[in-house]
């Protein structure tokens, strides 16, 4: 790809030229502001050849510069030619510092709508402001010289059963318009994807890891709906299965239906609006009220039916991962030290002999001894896969979309004998997982006042992992799912009961190893003889924790305890899924270890 890369950036400065603009920006978005992109939208890999999750390239008639967050700082060097492209770090060089350092006052820098937060685009038109303009483009030059842009790929769309969503649509739409009277909303405008799916109970696979049906939709006062999407992607049943009120809106009609919206008050959640909708919304004189998204919360709040589907997925990828974890200690011991692809492999052959597996919640992170100390390392970027070796760790962070719930879990395997460091710092995570697994709090608590427990026993060493502790998890959605989350960062979403989220405290030993040990945690209720609501987590996740692992001299006999607890309830929800020496296997990780 990188042969190509000179001529695609002179393009872009030809067409710079010929539309009097002084910079472009790149990120790594598409209109749908989601986590993944189709290939058909991968626009920075086009124009820089990177492949990473997130990033930002700049480009002007002079310079070239691609700012990457941590985890792809090596990466970004060995994908993106450095004869055109200067690295930065997302973070610590913001590109508009290094926009505004670069070019001359009263420069035009170019941007496409789509491609970027409502709210981003306010912040930055203020930041800019007497400095350089930001000039919204109709057109993005990438999609006009991409000559053999992948066709896009539309899959077929399913219906959620009420049985697993727990919910009917029109029991959900009446719950949000309820919400928008309560407002003085005349409509919701929804852009995100997963929202639009859960509230319709319909799901697709229009991007990988993530089954959705790449769409937009209003929802009105009244409970009606209008569902932007192709008609000829609707199958058989819709209006049954969604109930009546659901308008199929050809794509074309969008802009026209926005622009009828005027003189109506509009929810509209600028965080995950794209900025065309905005200024669309703007133009034609509509009166927009900046709310979250109406369907964020009802749908991080797991109901019954769905909790029930997320526990049974979970005990059906124990079993996977079990298999994997017995398959790899017969491996090593047979001295046959597989590479990451190959270990990859083989755990997505375990999961897919389920016939509820739908698609991986997201590319497998399987990385051997140094390379798991880059904490998102993804082998499918190395010319060379690595290897595992001896007296190692091996780190594997994976998970699945099941037609009943998705899942995510990260297991650090001992490879022959770890050292006392490494016994060390694996079990100073445990103890900061099993403090947060433990964690009693009051209702109205949120995650960033929870964060501290994962993080003090390697901060009582000196150490800490630069990411966060937790984040929500969607019903057969996406895997990483708001607003609540685990972290540093203050939050002010209250867990609730029915939420997901993850555990997933880590240690980084740069050139060395990494270690992360991730359960999902199901928020719910806890009985006190107390004056008010107590909330904990139950563990989803049902894979044993590597016991060669620990140094138990470290651990006290609560830790022991629950170590012991957990371990009970892994063997008693998969051993009857799996045989023969699985079984064994399993029977062996989850023995109870003997407390002083």
């Amino acid at each position: 790809m990188q042969n190509h890369i000179p001529e695609r950036i002179s393009n872009i400065r030809s067409w710079l030229k010929e539309n009097q603009l002084d910079a472009l920006i790149v990120p790594h978005e598409d209109e749908y502001l989601g986590e993944y992109l189709p290939a058909h939208n991968e626009r920075l890999q086009w124009i820089t050849g990177f492949t990473g999750s997130a990033g930002v390239a700049v480009i002007t008639q002079e310079h070239a510069s691609i700012f990457v967050d941590g985890r792809y700082t090596v990466q970004v060097t060995k994908q993106v030619p450095d004869s055109i492209f200067e690295y930065h770090h997302l973070i610590e060089e913001p590109f508009l510092d290094w926009i505004i350092d670069h070019l001359s006052p009263n420069s035009k820098v170019g941007f496409d709508p789509r491609l970027h937060r409502s709210i981003w685009v306010t912040h930055t038109q203020q930041t800019l402001s007497g400095k350089l303009t930001l000039c919204p483009l109709q057109d993005n030059p990438i999609d006009l010289l991409w000559q053999d842009r992948p066709v896009p790929f539309y899959s077929k769309m399913w219906f959620m059963d009420t049985k697993l969503s727990g919910q009917s649509s029109e029991d959900k739409r009446q719950a949000i318009a309820e919400v928008l009277r309560k407002k003085q909303a005349h409509c919701a405008l929804l852009t995100q994807t997963d929202s639009i799916c859960w509230l319709l109970n319909i799901r697709g696979q229009d991007i990988s890891c993530l089954p959705v049906l790449l769409s937009y939709a209003i929802i009105y006062e009244d409970a009606t709906v209008d569902f932007f999407i192709d008609p000829q992607r609707v199958i058989n049943g819709f209006e049954q299965h969604v109930g009546p009120g659901v308008n199929i809106c050809p794509p074309v009609t969008l802009e026209a239906s926005l622009a009828n919206l005027k003189g109506k008050q509009v929810l509209f959640d600028p965080a995950t609006c794209n900025a065309w909708f905005s200024l669309t919304l703007q133009n034609a004189g509509v009166s927009t009220l900046h709310v979250v998204d109406p369907c964020m919360l009802p749908k991080a709040a797991k109901n019954a039916s769905e909790v029930s589907g997320m526990q049974a997925c979970h005990i059906r990828d124990g079993a996977a991962m079990a298999k994997f974890l017995s398959w790899l200690d017969q491996e090593v011991a047979q001295g046959n030290m597989h590479n990451e692809a190959a270990l990859s492999d083989q755990l997505a052959r375990f999961r897919q002999e389920d016939p509820t597996l739908l698609d991986f919640s997201f590319d497998t992170i399987s990385a051997a001894g140094s390379n798991a100390a880059m904490c998102h390392y993804n082998h499918l970027n190395q010319i060379t896969p690595g290897q595992l070796t001896p007296d190692s760790f091996y780190l594997v962070d994976s998970g699945g979309q099941y037609t009943d719930g998705t899942t995510d879990i990260t297991r650090t395997v001992a490879i022959g004998t770890p050292s006392s460091l490494m016994k060390q710092q694996f079990t100073l995570v445990l103890k900061g997982h099993i403090a947060l697994a433990s964690a009693r709090f009051p209702q109205g608590t949120s995650g960033h006042q929870l964060d501290a427990l994962a993080r003090q026993h390697l901060w009582a060493h000196g150490y800490d992992f630069d990411h966060g502790t937790g984040h929500g998890v969607g019903h057969c959605l996406n895997v990483h799912e708001g607003p609540q989350r685990i972290s540093k960062a203050p939050n002010t979403v209250a867990l609730l009961p029915g939420m997901v989220v993850s555990n997933e405290p880590g240690y980084y030993r740069a050139e060395q190893f990494g270690i992360r040990i991730e359960n999902l945690e199901l928020v719910v209720p806890v009985d006190t003889e107390g004056d008010f609501d107590v909330l904990g987590f139950e563990s989803l996740t049902r894979c044993p924790i590597d016991l060669r692992a620990i140094d138990f001299s470290l651990l006290t006999d609560a830790e022991i305890q629950w170590l012991n607890t957990y371990h009970q309830k892994v063997w008693n929800d998969v051993s009857p899924l799996v045989s023969g020496m699985v079984r064994e296997w399993l029977q062996q990780a989850t023995q109870p270890v003997s407390q002083s």
